[in-house]
């Protein structure tokens, strides 16, 4: 008979732990909170967490905190619901709360005042207890409610309700629920309280077979205590299992909440959010928001008004973060979608300590003054007040032992601002506004930033204006020198050598120019000589005669036979001079990398004497044994990346770094860290380990970053004829008016440059010179097209940047080769060619003059000589015309006979020329008369 009873107690027991949890604090309502006053209940500690005071800064006092025992074992607590301060404390703070909760052993509920004061740091608390129901009578949703003046509790089952005057702790009602559901099968699963009106929610099936069952939301009466109305809040026709709807299953839980006349209603199984409108006698709905499309386990286990306008939902791992499996959604009543939460909490800006885990939120509740309180599913406790215009509350760190986690309203982080008071994180700064975070007051609206747009950059987030003047791009990598058009020496010569130009320095420098200036001189000792030789001045004669002796003497013209050949030799020295200026000056402008100095010998300043070629050439072709030191010297040289975050509040403390390696695995690496706050740029450098690899920056914290500026450097190394040149590039990316995205990836290619220089003579070795070249590509930065799909709250989800650099070797190296357009040997050749070219010049000039001109000037002269005596005859036409055939033939000879004696023109006539002039008939003396009176 004793085993016999001890078994079915054994069978009891475990029957009584599978209808009551003690560990799980979703079910039921396990925490209220008001704004004095934050209680918890935790059945596997059997102690109430009571917070008096919880959000009174410290400086008042902070929060007083106190434990109260169940004093029994034998208790499961199911509701909880907070007075607050009590009306008739006799003392000076004493704080009231109720619960409903049962015997374990016995399944009898019941429900309980429990009364509590901090005296002398002391916490003293009691309970008064009222049965609700005979033994047996187990409730797996027994809710209880405060209304809004802290006057009445109110408790709901599936079987009975009751009123219960708090301060009298008197039962006012304890009634069946025959008449206040809508029908027998009503199962109760959420409560919340007015003044003198409450909502449940709960589910009811249709038809007396217990299947079907639907979704309602049933507005009480709190003054009749008796059901105004009840409306079904979905329009899901799915199939309700009824075990679950009768027994506790999270993804069957409902939520209510009361803000004035309005009402939202949470259904997580089907994602839907339903407002209704308190009509007075009934409830009316207004819209119903499915968020099914969000990727989650529950959306709205859990919802609450934020403020008159705004609702928080409860959303269980919609996104993987850091902080917590589950976050609040905080939307416009008026636009629940899935990409239109105002925000989030947790967030980059209100995250959650590592001491707590990645927890669950097993409950929230928001006060009448907009302060949150949050119990987690490990029963801890989060407080979290609502936080001014220009402050956010944040996490406040501790390494105390402790349940309870405070936030604390501070200032907005720099690059943000706040012009609302709210439970959420400061927003970021429009662009071309700032906030450098550095104030001492809360900044409602960012400060403008300069107007000068063309060199101020103050994107999105920024901490101040930074001038681009200081954070410019520069790169080594120049265009490698094309060959000119003109290669060939005698070409370059005769082109600058006889040029001329109106530009004042080409005119300055013209050979021709200043030879025309010799020749011009020349002539004019020739005129001056002849005018001297006609007057018969003997000393300028004489002095003409020995100039005339040493001009014949410097003629390399007619070789020693023409005076003029000697003047004209003047002209060929000085032409010839500026071509050896030019020859010398020109040889010496090599190679192009000592040529430091225009080109001032000739019009083109730029000339110099090199020719190039270039071209790519794979890397696994054979090196010869000259060339490859220097892609020895390469492969060796080890680079620092440096990246500058332009406009940022990333400080070095929230940097690290790492090269990224197969598998997902990675190596820590030394860095370089430097901030400067003045100018928002916290600059990271790192030596890198080899060429090809990927390094990760990680930045931990809530800013952003307006721009980066990244930079490669090495240093550089000569060994003998082999230059390693140093290394340094710089490349500023940014995004219009946008912050920088959360993982940004830059690809960076490098491909060996290699010059190669001839010597200018055949004895001088060749030098090499090499340098690595980066191949910058364009990259998306921002994010925003993301935001503006999914959802803008997202910019404050993570708290996580990501820079990767993934550095590549090109396969192909450019081969540059630099050699001399003319050698000395070469240049001298071509200098004594061009001096017999511009002696042969100057006597084929003379040859032209002797031949063609000269003849062409005695003809004319004979001609003029001619008809000027014909002249002369028409005027003695009145004689007769044999005197005058006479007088012609005698002025004819006599003529001639002057002009044979002219020493400088001579003309030799034939016979016929005479009798031609004889014969001269009288029809040509009258054209003659005509022509000369003309």
């Amino acid at each position: 008979m004793f085993i016999y009873i001890v078994f079915l107690l054994f069978i009891s027991y475990h029957i009584s732990l599978g209808q009551y949890d003690l560990s799980n604090v979703a079910s039921g309502t396990k925490m209220s909170v008001n704004d004095d006053m934050f209680v918890s209940a935790s059945n596997t500690f059997s102690n109430f967490a009571v917070l008096m005071h919880p959000y009174r800064n410290a400086t008042a006092g902070g929060s007083i905190r106190c434990n109260m025992r169940y004093n029994t074992t034998d208790r499961f607590v199911h509701s909880v619901a907070v007075v607050g301060i009590a009306k008739n404390s006799t003392i000076q703070e004493q704080f009231m709360f109720v619960f409903a909760a049962e015997r374990m052993s016995t399944m009898t509920p019941y429900v309980c005042i429990g009364t509590i004061a901090s005296i002398n740091s002391t916490c003293v608390y009691k309970y008064q207890c009222t049965d609700m129901a005979a033994p047996g009578s187990h409730q797996e949703y027994f809710l209880i409610g405060v209304d809004t003046n802290g006057t009445y509790a109110y408790g709901f089952t599936s079987t009975f309700a009751f009123k219960l005057d708090i301060y009298a702790n008197q039962l006012i009602v304890n009634t069946t629920t025959q008449s206040m559901w809508p029908g027998q099968g009503f199962i109760p699963h959420a409560l919340d309280a007015a003044d003198t009106w409450a909502v449940v929610a709960g589910y009811e099936y249709t038809i007396a077979y217990k299947q079907d069952y639907e979704t309602y939301a049933c507005l009480i009466d709190l003054m009749t205590f008796k059901n105004a109305s009840c409306v079904q809040v979905t329009t899901e026709t799915t199939f309700l299992i009824p075990g679950d709807v009768v027994s506790y299953l999270a993804s069957y839980e409902l939520s209510v909440s009361i803000r004035g006349n309005k009402v939202i209603v949470g259904v997580p199984r089907i994602a839907t959010v339903t407002v209704l409108y308190n009509l007075g006698t009934s409830l009316n709905i207004s819209r119903i928001n499915t968020l099914s499309s969000i990727d989650s386990t529950s959306v709205g286990r859990i919802v609450d008004w934020a403020d008159d306008t705004t609702i928080a939902i409860l959303v269980e791992d919609p996104y993987e973060t850091s902080w917590s499996t589950t976050q609040i959604f905080f939307y416009d009543e008026r636009s629940i979608t899935t990409a239109s939460p105002i925000f989030s909490f947790p967030n980059n800006q209100q995250i959650l300590g590592s001491r707590l885990l990645r927890p669950s939120f097993a409950r929230f509740s928001i006060t009448s003054k907009g302060n949150m309180a949050i119990l987690t599913s490990n029963a801890d406790i989060l407080i979290i007040p609502n936080a001014p215009a220009g402050y956010a509350s944040r996490w406040i760190d501790t390494t105390d032992r402790v349940f309870v986690f405070y936030y604390q309203p501070k200032l907005c982080i720099g690059g943000t601002y706040k012009n609302l008071t709210s439970l959420g994180p400061c927003q970021i700064c429009p662009p071309n506004t700032q906030n450098p975070g550095t104030l001492t007051s809360g900044i409602t609206q960012c400060i403008p930033c300069s107007n000068d747009s063309s060199n101020s950059f103050c994107p999105l987030a920024s901490l101040t204006d930074i001038d681009l003047s200081t954070v410019h791009s520069y790169s080594q990598s120049l265009a490698y020198p094309e060959t000119g058009d003109t290669t060939d020496v005698e070409n370059l010569l005769v082109k600058n050598v006889f040029q001329i130009s109106s530009n004042p320095h080409c005119l300055l420098i013209s050979p021709i120019l200043w030879t025309g200036v010799v020749v011009a001189l020349c002539i004019l000792v020739l005129i001056f000589m002849s005018i001297t030789h006609a007057l018969k001045c003997k000393a300028f004669i004489e002095c003409g005669k020995k100039a005339k002796k040493i001009f014949k003497q410097t003629d390399i013209i007619g070789e020693g036979e023409m005076w003029m050949g000697g003047l004209a030799t003047l002209a060929i020295l000085v032409l010839v001079s500026f071509a050896y200026w030019f020859s010398v000056s020109f040889i010496r402008r090599y190679p192009i990398e000592e040529v430091l100095e225009p080109a001032t010998f000739a019009c083109d300043e730029t000339l110099v004497n090199s020719q190039f070629s270039t071209g790519l050439q794979l890397l696994t072709i054979p090196k010869s044994q000259e060339a490859q030191p220097i892609f020895d010297l390469l492969d060796q040289q080890t680079f620092n990346l440096t990246i500058e975050l332009i406009n940022t509040g990333f400080t070095c403390n929230s940097v690290t770094t790492q090269e990224n390696l197969r598998n997902s695995k990675y190596v820590p690496l030394s860095m370089d860290c430097q901030q400067s706050i003045i100018d928002a740029t916290t600059s990271v450098t790192i030596p890198l380990p080899k060429h090809d690899t990927t390094v990760q920056i990680n930045m931990t914290g809530p800013y952003w970053i307006g721009g980066i500026r990244l930079c490669i450097r090495g240093q550089g190394r000569i060994s003998t004829s082999y230059t390693l040149r140093e290394l340094d590039f710089c490349e500023f990316y940014t995004t219009s008016n946008q912050a920088i995205g959360r993982l940004t990836s830059i690809p960076i290619t490098f491909i060996r440059n290699i010059n190669m220089t001839q010597g200018l003579s055949e004895s001088d070795s060749t030098l090499y010179s090499g340098l690595w070249m980066p191949t910058f590509s364009t990259i998306d930065l921002s994010d925003e097209d993301y935001y503006v799909e999914f959802g803008n709250y997202l910019r404050y989800t993570s708290s996580l940047t990501v820079i990767q650099v993934i550095l590549d070797e090109h396969p192909f190296y450019i081969k540059n080769i630099q050699q001399p357009i003319v050698r000395t040997p070469e240049l001298i050749f071509h200098g004594l060619l061009f001096t017999s070219l511009c002696i042969e010049l100057f006597a084929f000039s003379f040859l032209i003059i002797k031949l063609f001109i000269m003849p062409v000037y005695r003809w004319g002269f004979y001609l003029w000589k001619k008809l000027r005596n014909l002249c002369h005859k028409s005027d003695d036409s009145d004689t007769s015309t044999s005197s005058t055939r006479k007088s012609s033939k005698l002025k004819g000879k006599v003529n001639k006979t002057s002009t044979s004696r002219s020493d400088s023109f001579t003309f030799n006539q034939s016979e016929d020329d005479e009798h031609r002039s004889y014969a001269t008939s009288e029809i040509e003396l009258d054209s003659i008369q005509t022509i000369c009176r003309f």
